[in-house]
């Protein structure tokens, strides 16, 4: 029989004692699935290290210490999971029910490399489901989908490399254009929901300063991967247009007109 595990979750965090504890009972709830739960904390102020020491005998691996940022403590753990797949699930986060990872395995065709699905995004009280969209021509433009949905085999980490650490927010959007450049299968399903995501983490903050450093890593990710003149052309085009216009609705937001 088999030990490696079928799925390792990796959690990145960083003083979320608030959350933290609802991340780890999400993932240890699992029923129907053989999982190795890896944490990777960036040296905790705040209590997050004593409930980690609570939780110690759950977790396959867990450690706090000074870290790059979140591209560099997910690799990290992609370094210490033996599992078939591999989800992020950070702190903040959950998943969404104690069966779904059962679930999301038995939709998985043999041919995936990235199995993507939906996830709740939001608070509590306010969730809205978010549909992974499939890839076509507009993945060169934006990610279209959430890693908090994405089981991604972990042999995809050995073959095209781990997350760059150049990028701060859209780390998770290079490595996907990376693997699709490099042959890798990638299908989104419509069911089950995988994880309920947060809406406090940096790449969904809406005031301007952190809404144009995501644009510019997302340009860059743009930028690399463009393959023919063309899509460079239309690229230059896009952004010529898009910053204004992602300007002014943070200009709008933040005089409270929405």
């Amino acid at each position: 029989m088999s030990t490696i595990p079928d799925i390792s979750v990796i959690t990145a965090t960083y003083n979320a004692c608030a959350s933290i504890k609802k991340c780890l009972l999400s993932v240890a709830s699992q029923t129907g699935v053989s999982i190795e739960h890896i944490v990777i904390d960036g040296g905790s102020q705040d209590g997050t290290v004593d409930i980690l020491r609570e939780h110690d005998a759950g977790l396959a691996y867990w450690c706090s210490e000074p870290d790059g940022g979140i591209a560099d403590a997910m690799n990290k753990g992609v370094a210490r999971a033996t599992g078939e797949w591999v989800i992020f699930i950070h702190a903040d986060d959950c998943l969404a029910d104690p069966g779904v990872l059962a679930q999301a395995l038995n939709k998985i065709t043999l041919n995936a490399d990235v199995a993507v699905f939906p996830v709740f995004f939001g608070t509590e009280s306010s969730y809205r489901l978010v549909r992974p969209k499939p890839v076509s021509y507009m993945t060169n433009f934006k990610m279209g989908m959430c890693h908090q949905g994405m089981l991604v085999r972990n042999e995809l980490f050995r073959r095209i490399g781990s997350f760059d650490t150049s990028f701060k927010v859209c780390m998770d959007y290079e490595h996907i254009l990376r693997a699709l450049r490099n042959g890798a299968r990638l299908i989104t399903y419509e069911a089950p929901v995988l994880s309920c995501m947060s809406d406090g983490g940096i790449s969904s903050r809406l005031d301007w300063p952190a809404v144009r450093r995501r644009m510019q890593e997302e340009k860059r990710v743009n930028e690399r991967y463009a393959q023919s003149r063309l899509l460079r052309g239309i690229l230059r085009v896009y952004w010529s247009l898009y910053i204004p216009y992602r300007r002014l609705r943070a200009w709008i937001h933040e005089v409270g007109l929405t």
